[in-house]
């Protein structure tokens, strides 16, 4: 196994990103042990299946894989966009702080940063099966797709499934993989088939990607901006329509504050700030 440290701007909040992760956490595609803030799971590289272990600590994270040393450049590169590593919020902590509604927010949780997805396929499909239902309900059905359509490692884990694989299904296997509405795994099978032929050239364009995503059948404005927020990593993203940030701003009116829209590019450090304060 390669060792390394990829170290972070600024301080890591680990509470922060273990909660994430355990939000979306599937035992099929990985292992997650909140005590020792450890990740297990196999990512797809260069064609192949790599498994890595991350620890996270407050001053980055600790990496091990089982790749050939010429991998690890890569490797690095997807931990590092996946949890923002390099990603510097001081600017927009404080913009916010300016904020009445946000300076407490700001001050309760000073350290978070973007946890994004090791591979931008997976942002797309898991927001695609995840849409109008409940986090428990996405990751059953995620589980059931990555289940069978994830390649299997030697570790008993599962990658995440390729949009070659899942565009190689009909929309009617997937439904019957997945157990989901055939809408959706009709819009499942448009968005890998359209991310194989053509939206993966796009990805250097984030708007001309998200454009030509929301063209697609099945594909609305809230699953375009998560997809540019988790996905592309959008820091001008506000996700007003999500109804955990409205509700979030719905406590706040009602404990007396008012409510300013975040100044600009300090959505998704916004959108951070209420997810967490909803959740606290």
């Amino acid at each position: 196994m390669m060792d390394m440290h990829l170290p972070a701007t600024g301080t890591l909040d680990v509470s922060h990103a273990l909660a994430v992760l355990k939000l979306h956490s599937l035992p099929v595609q990985e292992r997650l042990d909140e005590p020792a803030a450890r990740l297990q799971r196999v990512l797809q590289v260069k064609g192949g299946l790599v498994e890595v272990t991350l620890e996270l600590t407050p001053s980055g994270i600790r990496l091990s894989h089982d790749a050939p040393t010429e991998f690890s450049p890569h490797i690095s590169e997807v931990i590092n966009y996946w949890f923002g590593l390099q990603q510097d919020t001081s600017d927009s902590y404080k913009a916010l702080n300016a904020i009445s509604c946000y300076r407490s927010l700001a001050a309760a949780f000073p350290s978070l940063r973007l946890i994004s997805y090791p591979d931008h396929f997976e942002a797309l499909a898991t927001t695609v099966i995840g849409q109008q239902i409940s986090l428990a309900a996405a990751r059953t059905l995620g589980g059931r797709y990555v289940g069978a359509l994830g390649q299997l490692h030697s570790s008993g884990l599962r990658a995440f499934p390729t949009a070659s694989a899942t565009a190689a299904c009909t929309p009617e296997e997937l439904r019957e993989i997945i157990r989901c509405p055939l809408a959706r795994a009709t819009t499942l099978h448009t968005v890998a088939a359209w991310f194989q032929a053509h939206g993966q050239l796009l990805l250097s364009n984030g708007p001309e990607f998200l454009d030509e995503l929301q063209g697609l059948r099945g594909v609305g404005p809230w699953t375009r901006n998560y997809v540019a927020l988790r996905g592309l990593r959008d820091s001008e993203i506000f996700l007003e329509s999500d109804l955990v940030v409205r509700r979030a701003l719905r406590k706040l009116q009602d404990s007396g504050q008012a409510v300013s829209p975040p100044p600009v590019g300090t959505g998704s450090l916004a959108t951070l700030l209420l997810w967490s304060f909803d959740a606290s």
